[in-house]
């Protein structure tokens, strides 16, 4: 007589030997799963493990491992002499996982009890997601010619090099080679001179405004902030429980005049100087000056965000508005991520004095320091001259570019477009003809293959001519004309709006 194998059998189980996934860890959790959704009942017998790798085809040792792994959870257990059973003591209603659609998940989204903040940030969006490269994104640095081999020397040298002090957590200033490198090249190529001491490094420009704004303003006070301007930034001073003013720009940059009358009141300003952005204006002199004693006079403090300063392409780069605060009421942000590249993720602060050490603190209970792998390897390659060599080929190589996009703008979109390209800089702004809708034009630019953003993404309540944002730094000139004829045929599709 034939012996009857004891034990349920598992249907609901199967192996895809194809599949990306281990063997292992698909029966573990298939076997999980029909356990919290209640398919295995509490104290039901499961198959002895020779058995159960027949029926499913898959060798003994990997069903013996998974059945371990679930008595260590808690979910089976093994009786001598009987066999391995469901736990008998599990509660009756075990949580399960959610397999509801993504409305269903928006719609609980919205009853989550969450922070006030965290209230307000799920109204918004980081608006930055997975972007696959397209020609004419903005932004996008020339990756082609970034020196890697250089790169890889230096990395290389650090690590020979085996210094302790790079594997360990660090100052959460920030490595202070590094710090030492920064205010030497602000001193020479910005005219900006500062101690290393004031120098914080943080994991891109964000986080020194999160810094600053959890620092120097209540929740509720006022900012300044440029409209149009980038919306991340934006929603990331909302989320923090500020309370934005917006401030419109013209040619001249901020209107400052406007923000002192009406927003006096205000603890911070945000503000790009040397290059707006998007509309890649400057602030004049003037309102430089303003906006110095408005914040000496108001106890206030300004965010100078000088993310791509490096790139001008008529005169000497512009000084920057912290060089001439002698009040010291600027906080200057700056950042590698578009002069070297963007995953870089490093930026830093240079702080008056009397803030560093609050920000110090901040800074490494909310982040406890940046990659000292990656800052040692920056200092190595600035210190070696990769750095402002890199540089100087890059303007030469942006001004090139530059002047054959607009050339090549100004022909192939003629009748659609005004092309307006800033004297710094790595991106260009296309005035939309016939009122056309930008939104709509972006949407068929990216569907035939071209990038760029609409200037009503960067706008809040300011009413300006649909354009779009068009980056000409990432595209070598004797590939532009076809992808210019491109974008003219994406932009003659959507209807005017």
């Amino acid at each position: 007589m034939v012996k009857q194998h004891e034990g349920v059998h598992f249907p609901f189980i199967t192996i895809d030997a194809t599949a990306p996934a281990p063997v292992y860890k698909q029966l573990e959790g298939q076997l999980r799963a029909a356990i919290l959704q209640g398919t295995l009942r509490n104290g039901t017998r499961l198959p002895a493990s020779r058995v159960l790798a027949d029926e499913l085809g898959i060798s003994r040792p990997t069903v013996v491992k998974v059945l371990e792994s679930l008595m260590s959870e808690g979910f089976l257990e093994a009786r001598q002499g009987s066999g391995t059973f469901v736990a008998p003591d599990l509660p009756q209603h075990l949580p399960q996982k959610n397999q509801r659609t993504d409305r269903g998940r928006a719609a609980a989204a919205t009853r989550l009890r969450l922070s006030e903040i965290g209230a307000l940030t799920s109204t918004m969006t980081a608006d930055l997601g997975r972007p696959h490269y397209r020609p004419f994104l903005p932004n996008h640095p020339a990756l082609e010619a970034f020196p890697l081999a250089a790169w890889r020397k230096c990395r290389t040298a650090v690590a020979r090099a085996g210094r302790l002090d790079t594997m360990g957590y660090g100052d959460v200033a920030g490595y202070a080679p590094l710090r030492k490198c920064i205010a030497e090249y602000l001193a020479l190529h910005r005219g900006d001179a500062c101690d290393p001491d004031q120098i914080i490094i943080t994991p891109g420009s964000h986080a020194g405004f999160a810094l600053a704004a959890l620092l120097l303003a209540n929740p509720g006070e006022g900012i300044w902030f440029e409209d149009p301007g980038p919306l991340t930034v934006f929603n990331l001073f909302r989320a923090l429980a500020l309370d934005v003013r917006l401030v419109k720009v013209d040619r001249d940059g901020m209107d400052v005049e406007t923000a002192i009358a009406c927003h006096r009141d205000a603890r911070l300003a945000f503000v790009m100087p040397s290059r707006h952005h998007p509309l890649g204006v400057t602030l004049s002199l003037p309102r430089r000056l303003a906006i110095l004693e408005w914040a000496r006079h108001n106890d206030a403090w300004i965010i100078e965000d000088d993310y791509d300063s490096e790139f001008r392409y008529v005169g000497r780069p512009l000084p920057s508005m912290r060089s001439i605060d002698a009040a010291e009421r600027v906080i200057y942000a700056g950042t590698f991520s578009k002069a070297l590249y963007p995953s870089i993720r490093l930026g830093y602060l240079v702080l008056p004095p009397q803030l560093v050490g609050l920000f110090r603190s901040l800074g490494g209970l909310i982040n406890r320091g940046v990659s000292i792998e990656n800052q040692a390897v920056l200092a190595e390659f600035i210190n070696r001259g990769h750095f402002v060599t890199h540089l100087r080929r890059m303007r030469d190589l942006y001004v090139g570019r530059r002047a054959a996009f607009s050339d090549i703008a100004t022909k192939e979109l003629g009748g659609l477009a005004e092309v307006d390209c800033p004297d710094s800089g790595m991106n260009a702004i296309a005035w939309l003809s016939d009122n056309r809708n930008d939104s709509a034009v972006q949407r068929s630019a990216i569907e035939a293959g071209v990038q760029c953003f609409p200037l009503s993404d960067y706008t809040v309540s300011a009413k300006l001519r649909s354009a779009l944002i068009l980056g000409f730094t990432g595209v070598p000139a004797d590939r532009m004309p076809a992808h210019f004829k491109t974008l003219a045929q994406a932009i003659t599709r959507p209807r005017p709006g």
